[in-house]
């Protein structure tokens, strides 16, 4: 009957994924239909068995687990383990997952999680490997007896299988308490579109060689970075973000129209100082590395991270400039990047992120000091412009510091709303215009 036995269980995973996609609305919540269902299944089935044969006597009997594509063996308590996860898991996502509030646990605990499970059917598996390595075939496979569950290792894969489990009990125990105003901000993308008057790009320039160079050269940069590259979310997982709502994609449609309004400025600034509009940078480089390779929540959170410290350039800039028509740009520009900054805030406010308590002490930690990273990157391709004009690394990291203080500091209050009056966010977040 060993062949009908492996039908049947191919059959049952089968009928369970059935039950998954008939129950859920997503595809997360599909998903935790279906381990929902296995764990029940796993564990119903040592529980009928018990009034009915007799086995298992104890939770430390030997059983096969499964016969796909080799035999599982282990004690009864490993495999009840691990259908207890399923069912945790698997209830808190069907119960709180939805459109509008995705559950789901991060890029990094659902790696860890496929590695414990990797782990846990090596553990499995590990006399059945060992039987066919050593050229076993069908009769040694039906005949093997093993002796000893490796159990130490088991422990780290089923410590791995539960990372996800606990994020997922965590996230649904801090939901997110307030919802995006979408409303406000597709109102404020569209108003800032009125009255931008256009630098005036007849002016003289007057600037001095030992001046004029050093600029070229960064304007040249930030033209290529700001709006110049790709005017999208590029990480590989950005649709995902993107698509939440039809709000959100038009939301992020005109944040890089803006984006890419800055690289038309700034190459009009390029065309002004008689430079040339440059098609790459190694900072430039990095940088779409770094946005597409780590996910588009790391993506966004350098995205804030640019445009805090490109605010501290600008202002900078902006102080020191001697230029009129300079000056026109580094206004506009600012005046879209408090928008930016601000959308940010509230959109990490809105995911709950980070939770308060630990979680919120370390990501302000990483924050800031990517913050800085962020700053000095840009101070190295652009210091020498600032220092021409007048400024001083002090004078820029300053502005820097400020930026990011403001930032952590507007999620502070925003968690302190949510404490005090759990009730959608107003739209009074209307950026300032900068000085």
């Amino acid at each position: 009957f060993g062949l009908a036995e492996v039908i049947r269980e191919a059959a049952t995973i089968i009928m369970l994924f059935t039950v998954g996609w008939l129950a859920g609305r997503t595809w997360r919540s599909r998903l935790a239909f279906t381990l929902l269902a296995f764990g029940v299944w796993d564990i119903a089935y040592y529980i009928w068995l018990m009034p009915l044969t007799g086995w298992p006597r104890s939770l430390t009997d030997w059983d096969i687990l499964f016969l796909i594509p080799l035999p599982w063996w282990g004690p009864v308590w490993a495999p009840a383990s691990i259908a207890a996860l399923m069912i945790i898991f698997g209830v808190t996502v069907a119960r709180h997952d939805s459109v509008e509030h995705p559950l789901w646990p991060g890029r990094r605990t659902t790696l860890l999680g496929l590695l414990g499970g990797l782990l846990a059917l090596y553990v499995f598996m590990t006399d059945a490997l060992h039987t066919i390595t050593t050229g076993g075939g069908v009769a040694q496979l039906r005949d093997l007896m093993p002796i000893w569950f490796n159990w130490p290792i088991f422990m780290v894969a089923l410590a791995l299988i539960a990372a996800p489990v606990v994020e997922v009990c965590w996230r649904a125990r801090n939901p997110a308490r307030f919802d995006l105003d979408y409303a406000h901000w597709l109102a404020h993308f569209a108003r800032n579109r009125e009255l931008r008057p256009e630098p005036d790009w007849a002016a003289p320039v007057h600037l001095a060689p030992a001046v004029l160079a050093p600029l070229r050269r960064s304007i040249e940069q930030f033209q290529l970075g700001d709006g110049g590259g790709p005017a999208s979310l590029i990480a590989f997982d950005a649709d995902g973000f993107r698509n939440q709502s039809k709000e959100m994609r038009a939301i992020v449609d005109a944040w890089f129209r803006e984006e890419a309004e800055h690289s038309r400025l700034l190459g009009g600034m390029v065309d002004r100082l008689g430079g040339r509009r440059i098609a790459g940078h190694w900072s430039f480089t990095a940088f779409c590395l770094c946005r597409r390779g780590l996910g588009v929540r790391f993506e966004l959170q350098v995205l804030t991270l640019t445009e805090l410290v490109s605010t501290a350039y600008y202002r900078v800039l902006q102080r020191h400039s001697p230029d009129v028509a300079l000056t026109a740009v580094c206004e506009l520009i600012l005046r879209d990047e408090a928008g930016h900054i601000a959308f940010q805030c509230d959109r990490i406010a809105a995911m709950n992120h980070p939770p308060p308590g630990f979680p919120e002490a370390l990501w302000r930690a990483q924050f800031w000091t990517l913050g800085h990273v962020a700053a000095t990157v840009l101070w190295v391709s652009h210091g020498a412009c600032l220092t021409a004009l007048g400024g001083s690394r002090a004078e820029y990291y300053c502005e820097a510091r400020r930026e990011l203080r403001r930032f952590i500091g507007s999620l502070a209050r925003r968690a302190l709303v949510a404490k005090m009056d759990p009730r959608p966010w107003p739209a009074d977040c209307t950026p300032a215009r900068p000085a």
